[in-house]
């Protein structure tokens, strides 16, 4: 029985990449082969052969704008063979995940690699994992990005959806807005960066990086959810209220606005700086050496990490 599974493991698949032809899934694509997987891409021009070129495919990687997402799950899911696995890599995995369970009888995965195709490989990248069913079907999978260096994050598709406002919609916004407030403004960027501080030339960085993106994919990660879109509407009334006080000259209510966040913070980050205190108070007493302080985190941390 364990020789079956570990021959099932590490066999070559047949894939098939629903926008395979675009940056993302070229870059899965690319990966996925290296490896020996038999890898296969399909776009709008092929579904007139979508029997034979989807009805082979061990798993079903969907790739596609995240507007277009249960659309294709949809369209796609017919062509499966029952024992075929479905997957999507889009940034949303509420609805995705409920389409592939309605549309599909096998197994069903949400994945959301948290990195864009300019990435060299795997190794380090975040992946988000939300089950749906026949878990283990995906095991191969799963094992392949953890042998390639990659951090795994258990969710479901609503806990995912919920943190993605803050950590990709606000976000994006946030420094969307300082973007586009540096355009309007004629701002010198190579000017301001010969005298600038550590902390914004990162931030500069950043709005490099991210106007280097697809404007498409931007707005498609902000306005993917009716969720987003009020949490990005709640977010510029926090903008408009804070620059109230600001024209005001109202220099207590910023103080306490301040306060009041820095407590927040302070507890948000207070097990944290505990757990970092024992450990520096471990090392420094000789109770544990370095080395073996390394080695043990190592040993004691794995590539899953289950968050809820």
């Amino acid at each position: 029985m364990a020789s079956n599974i570990e021959n099932k493991h590490n066999k070559s698949h047949r894939i098939t990449i629903i926008g395979g032809r675009g940056k993302m899934g070229q870059w899965f694509a690319r990966e996925l082969s290296k490896c020996g997987h038999v890898v296969s891409v399909f776009g709008n021009q092929d579904w007139s052969n979508a029997q034979s070129l989807l009805g082979d495919a061990d798993l079903l990687l969907v790739s596609v704008p995240i507007e277009k997402t249960v659309e294709i799950i949809k369209r796609a899911a017919q062509y499966l063979k029952p024992t075929a696995a479905i997957a999507d890599i889009t940034s949303v995995k509420t609805e995705p995940v409920k389409a592939m369970l309605e549309h599909h009888k096998g197994a069903v995965m949400g994945l959301h690699p948290m990195f864009g195709p300019k990435v060299e490989s795997f190794a380090e990248q975040i992946i988000v994992v939300c089950r749906g069913r026949n878990d283990d079907e995906f095991q191969w999978l799963l094992d392949f990005f953890k042998a390639q260096g990659s951090n795994l994050v258990e969710s479901t598709p609503e806990e995912h959806d919920k943190i993605m406002l803050t950590t990709q919609a606000i976000r994006h916004f946030a420094r969307f807005s300082l973007g586009v407030f540096f355009a309007e403004e004629n701002i010198d960027i190579q000017r301001s960066l010969s005298m600038a501080s550590p902390t914004y030339k990162q931030e500069v960085d950043i709005l490099k990086r991210l106007f280097a993106q697809s404007s498409h994919l931007c707005a498609d990660i902000m306005l993917a959810t009716e969720e987003r879109c009020k949490a990005i509407v709640s977010l510029a009334e926090t903008y408009g209220r804070l620059a109230q006080l600001v024209a005001q000259k109202d220099r207590a209510e910023l103080v306490k606005e301040f306060e009041s966040t820095q407590k927040f913070f302070n507890q948000a980050f207070a097990s944290e700086e505990k757990q970092n205190k024992v450990e520096d108070y471990l090392r420094s007493n000789s109770f544990t050496s370095q080395e073996n302080f390394d080695e043990e985190q190592k040993d004691s941390s794995n590539n899953f990490v289950l968050t809820s």
